[in-house]
């Protein structure tokens, strides 16, 4: 028999089931002349100023230049941290952003709204857009740049990129080094599922938008690796091989240390309440914690530029190197 509790969470995710909905869609106006060749990155967020400086500085060695910030009501220095870098070679564009929407009777989340929002009113510019999170980092395993792979998969409008994972790596509190000296230690599954990766896309392309995978009008529902293998993005058992991070990675820092994970934990996320939250995602950080191997794949891309120390690599966020 269902216990009360198990019984009112499925109820929950039931009515969030109905009431809510995955996608967005939108028209593809096709490759657009004013398109540069070129990898823009669109961020949603929330209080996260310990990371935004590190999130924006690392990315721009990857060859990002344009960022786009939805700032989700923060309440501390996150927008003013993020407008600081728009200085130099980047640029930075914050964008107040709260709430959800209405569509047909369902709720469309802010992140889905916010991304829309990127594709309709920025596509034009960028031949490429990356959607991802504050704790995903992109790093290109061999080359310089993001760009210098995305070059080979031109032929290409959707790029999936699978999580490596990594858990809180024994931190109890927060370290005082940047995030990819801290967490270095990487669970050893890859992971491939609907929930499980992100994409790179040409957003003139595109013509169904979720947080985690998307549809282009050239290519369907289907998606290629950073090889240039293709599969569809609802494939419940991907082809073997198709998992992959020979050329780029997609580092997860999924809980960083144990006392943040414990305050994310504690938010009221997706209609469950923190001790629904707690209960479900709790074995999962500590399956993070076991079975792993150490992974410098982003630490040798730093060093690829030059930044072969914590020290160093503080010095370059902060703008002193």
């Amino acid at each position: 028999m269902f216990s009360l509790n198990l019984y009112r969470h499925v109820e929950r995710r039931l009515w969030l089931a109905r009431k809510s909905t995955k996608y967005v869609y939108v028209d593809a106006p096709g490759p657009a002349a004013t398109q540069e060749n070129n990898l823009a990155a669109v961020l949603i967020c929330r209080d996260v100023e310990d990371y935004i400086d590190e999130w924006i500085r690392y990315h721009e060695l990857t060859g990002i230049k344009h960022f786009y910030i939805y700032d989700n009501g923060s309440v501390d220095n996150t927008a003013a941290k993020a407008l600081a870098h728009n200085k130099g070679g980047a640029r930075v564009e914050v964008h107040p952003w709260a709430g959800s929407a209405r569509a047909g009777g369902c709720i469309v989340s802010a992140q889905e709204i916010a991304y829309a929002h990127a594709i309709c009113n920025y596509r034009h510019k960028h031949r490429w857009m990356a959607f991802i999170d504050i704790d995903e980092f992109i790093v290109p395993r061999q080359e310089l740049t993001a760009l210098d792979i995305l070059e080979g998969l031109q032929e290409f409008s959707n790029i999936t990129l699978s999580w490596s994972q990594f858990g809180h790596c024994g931190h109890v509190t927060k370290p005082a080094t940047p995030c990819l000296f801290s967490y270095t230690l990487r669970h050893q599954e890859s992971r491939y599922h609907p929930n499980h990766f992100k994409c790179i896309v040409n957003p003139c392309q595109v013509t169904m938008i979720s947080v985690h995978d998307f549809h282009t009008a050239d290519m369907g529902v289907k998606t290629a690796n950073d090889k240039g293998q293709v599969e569809p993005t609802n494939a419940k058992i991907p082809a073997k091989g198709f998992i992959s991070s020979e050329r780029l990675q997609l580092n997860h820092y999924r809980t960083k240390s144990i006392e943040e994970n414990n305050a994310k934990i504690g938010l009221v996320m997706h209609g469950e309440d923190a001790e629904e939250r707690k209960h479900r995602v709790w074995p999962q950080i500590e399956q993070l914690a076991r079975n792993v191997v150490e992974d410098r794949a982003a630490l040798d891309f730093l060093g690829r530029h030059g930044i072969n120390d914590s020290a160093s690599y503080s010095q370059y966020i902060n703008g002193d190197l």
